[in-house]
């Protein structure tokens, strides 16, 4: 944590509660609007229709990263890989940079230019078992 703090002192980590009761589109939609007035960089989540059945216009994920994207806000997701044929994605919006893990042994670097015009190396190790 010290790191974080003294490359990015302004960073700070907000966590909302979007699925209580069930989890109904209007809140994650509610989720969505309350980091973007909030006024977030980065919008991390792991959730997702389990069969990505949904379209684009009518899944409440694509829709709430949309509004993000027009504020400037990145959303990050898990692709998810729960169907409905090996390999399918559940977050598939072009506008949400979705990860997702993998068997292969290879390291993966690259750089993120931030807001400020800061630099953030980001490496990704991938090991076989």
């Amino acid at each position: 944590m010290e790191l974080l703090e003294e490359e990015f002192p302004s960073a700070r980590l907000v966590v909302y509660k979007v699925c209580e009761q069930g989890c109904y589109d209007i809140d994650v939609l509610s989720a969505f609007d309350h980091a973007i007035a909030d006024g977030v960089d980065i919008i991390s989540l792991y959730m997702g229709y389990p069969d990505g059945s949904l379209e684009l216009t009518s899944d409440p994920f694509a829709i709430g990263s949309f509004h993000a994207i027009e504020k400037g806000i990145l959303t990050v997701n898990a692709a998810g890989n729960t169907g409905p044929d090996f390999s399918s994605i559940q977050n598939y919006a072009p506008w949400i940079l979705t990860v997702a893990a993998s068997d292969i042994d290879r390291k993966f670097v690259d750089k993120l230019l931030l807001k400020n015009d800061a630099t953030l190396v980001v490496s990704i190790y991938v090991l076989s078992s």
